[in-house]
């Protein structure tokens, strides 16, 4: 089994997988990785209702849409994200950081929530904690993203400015419908980012 990976592996030599690293502004040093891009992460304001529900990984140089596309009094709208915890070296309010990432030995990633080690054969990208939006009132729902377990904070601008935006929650388990024993209710989820 572990040559018919190999095998397939070595095949795909000349493909890859792209990934996003969550709170991170570079990608991982091993496994041949490399930093498509930095950026700056975006999206909608955390109590719209509407528009755009995908968390995006902004690059620090945009390029202007054409001039000629007019604008909209009903257009989406992205904004920058925030931390909403204090953990290692960010703070409540910082900006988040995000690092768009190729790892060229593999053709497919995968985020495992609840996990900090791979399946075999695959190899890991990152380990960190599961985020989302707010369980409260007032606040949208948001996807469940895998932040580094070091997380760092946007350089440009100011620290702690709470300009709110995209914000970034730690997730806990609930029991009930999810079975506890194994998880534990109230438990923060931790996260891992693989590559196959």
């Amino acid at each position: 089994m572990k040559s018919e990976v190999q095998t397939l592996k070595n095949q795909r030599s000349n493909q890859g997988t792209t990934y996003i690293r969550w709170g991170r502004k570079t990608c991982p040093v091993a496994n041949g990785t490399s930093l498509i891009y930095g950026g700056i992460v975006g999206g909608r304001y955390f109590t719209d209702t509407n528009g755009g529900v995908n968390t995006l990984c902004l690059p620090h140089n945009p390029d202007p849409a054409p001039t000629s596309l007019p604008i909209f009094s009903y257009s989406g709208r992205v904004f920058g994200a925030e931390y909403q915890f204090s953990f290692k070296d960010v703070g409540i309010n910082d900006d988040v950081p995000c690092a768009v990432c190729m790892t060229a030995h593999a053709a497919s990633s995968i985020m495992i929530p609840a996990k900090v080690s791979c399946p075999q054969y695959w190899t890991k990208e990152y380990d960190g904690f599961l985020t989302s939006g707010a369980h409260f009132q007032g606040h949208t729902s948001t996807e469940f993203l895998c932040m580094d377990s070091s997380p760092e904070y946007l350089t440009e601008g100011a620290r702690q400015h709470d300009n709110d935006g995209r914000l970034f929650y730690s997730v806990e388990a609930k029991c009930g419908s999810l079975p506890c024993p194994p998880y534990k209710d109230t438990e923060l989820l931790s996260c891992v980012v693989c590559a196959l």
